[in-house]
């Protein structure tokens, strides 16, 4: 079947289907599982609403205020426009964005595969694995930037792909590459295969040289001259990074230091058995070989990173895909049914991990916060076991003192008892509670709801004995919610 036949007829509706169906399914997820997954998500959702509200949060100087001021900030500013002011409002119009940027990215994943040569199916395969694949699948469904590096990024190496892509695309890659890192400042090693492909794939100098002008230029805007704007100093943001990675001390809670292999020894967890599979299939395949370099390449430039999480690695996913494409191709050649099969497992396989996500995320947490919120008589001062996951300050009227705890198994007594001196509220994990905790609480505050959500962890709100518990429990409308004695 040639090109022509398989892109004539309903075919030809089936990128544009696709990237429909799954923004519908992000956007219905993200209202789904309300709170938050890391942290990194909330601070998005705060720096925005502090553009677009005047919220009172000082956004963490490491972080380009790129994303959460140019992109999420005019979702939450019309949404403050229509009356959504809530957190949980305010974090699902944060996550709109990234959401939409992620479903452009499954175009790009099918233009770039039929620009390195793909059939029309085997494009089309290659935007539904990358499409169902957990990583830029879940994360679509929250505020986080990298789903929008990554989109960046194709439209960067796609800008490139053409033997004959003139100097203003390869300048405009560079650009796009540069917004890329300064979204999320570890997208910056992707320059190097950006180059090498672009060198690869023009075959002229000047070309390439067009990419690293264009990246400057947007290094110099985007980095420079917007942190000028926005925090009183050129390239502010980047410095304050690059310091930061040289402190280790002040990583804290965010130290989750790997060993340099880490990546490769855990292929199958965030790359996912089919994808791996299918693009090692589609490594013998001459035109599979250029996103398979790109995507090692990436994964090994992460590595010099001592930081590592699953999440890190979301640029390397779309290359697979498209060299999967090219393997599922292969597959199909040979055993039709067996493709079908492959190709049909995606949707159970990125389901589930997605649900597994989303299902952990902080939803006992942020409804014990509204509960508390939304009382006759909120809270003056509460204590929060890692106040992230409850919203922080968003969660919050105005004026709410918040103290927070690090997590703790099990919690200290003496610190939770310190930290409660004139509380009105303290919200623990369940299971960092204990039974000599709550008998150095008694004297002042009592157990009054525990509350439960899917397979977030389970809180456990105490107040104090001058406030009533049955307010509190009124005020609880989430699944598996219970009022304490």
């Amino acid at each position: 079947m040639d090109r022509a036949a398989e892109d004539a007829g309903a075919w030809r509706f089936f990128v544009p289907a696709l990237a429909a169906a799954t923004l519908a399914a992000k956007l219905a997820l993200a209202a789904a599982f309300p709170g938050f997954q890391s942290g990194d998500d909330l601070e998005i959702v705060e720096s925005a609403a502090r553009a677009a509200l005047r919220f009172p949060y000082v956004p963490w100087d490491i972080r380009s205020p790129l994303h959460p001021l140019l992109v999420a900030a005019p979702f939450l500013r019309l949404g403050g426009l229509l009356g959504f002011h809530g957190p949980r409002a305010l974090t699902w119009l944060a996550a709109l964005p990234t959401a939409l940027f992620s479903t452009a990215g499954i175009v790009l994943v099918d233009r770039l595969a039929r620009t390195l040569g793909a059939s029309a199916a085997a494009a089309r395969a290659a935007a539904f694995l990358f499409a169902l694949h957990w990583l830029p699948f879940a994360y679509a469904t929250m505020p986080f930037p990298r789903p929008i590096s990554t989109t960046l990024l194709l439209a960067a190496f796609l800008l490139v792909a053409r033997d004959d892509a003139g100097g203003l695309p390869a300048f405009s890659a560079g650009v796009a590459a540069a917004a890329a890192m300064t979204v999320r400042w570890s997208e910056g090693v992707l320059i190097v295969p950006l180059l090498a492909f672009a060198a690869a794939r023009t075959r002229r100098a000047s070309r390439v040289l067009a990419v690293l002008g264009g990246f400057a230029v947007g290094l110099l805007l985007f980095a420079g001259l917007f942190d000028a704007t926005t925090r009183g100093g050129w390239f502010a943001s980047l410095r304050a990074f690059i310091r930061y990675t040289r402190h280790p001390s002040e990583w804290g809670a965010l130290d989750r230091r790997r060993p340099w292999f880490w990546y490769a020894s855990n292929l199958l967890g965030w790359a996912g058995p089919l994808l791996v599979l299918l693009a090692a299939a589609g490594a013998r395949d001459r035109r599979a070989r250029a996103p398979l370099l790109v995507a090692a390449s990436t994964v090994v430039l992460l590595s010099f990173s001592p930081l590592k999480q699953p999440r890190y690695v979301q640029a390397a996913v779309p290359f697979l895909a498209i060299a999967a494409g090219f393997g599922w191709e292969r597959l199909r050649r040979r055993q039709a049914g067996l493709a079908t099969a492959a190709r049909a497992a995606a949707v159970p396989l990125g389901l589930e991990r997605t649900w597994h996500l989303l299902s952990h995320k902080s939803m006992a947490a942020a409804a014990a916060a509204a509960a508390l919120a939304a009382s006759p008589d909120p809270p003056r001062v509460v204590v929060l076991e890692q106040a992230w996951a409850y919203g922080d300050a968003l969660a919050f009227p105005a004026g709410t003192e918040i103290r927070d705890l690090a997590p703790a198994h099990p919690l200290s007594a003496d610190s939770v008892r310190a930290a409660s001196n004139g509380a009105d509220a303290i919200a623990l994990y369940a299971a960092d509670s204990s039974p000599e905790l709550e008998a150095a609480l008694a004297e002042r505050f009592r157990p009054c709801a525990s509350v439960h959500a899917s397979r977030s962890p389970d809180v456990v709100v105490f107040l104090s004995r001058e406030r009533d518990c049955a307010a509190l429990a009124a005020a609880l409308r989430i699944s598996g919610s219970r009022p304490g004695s």
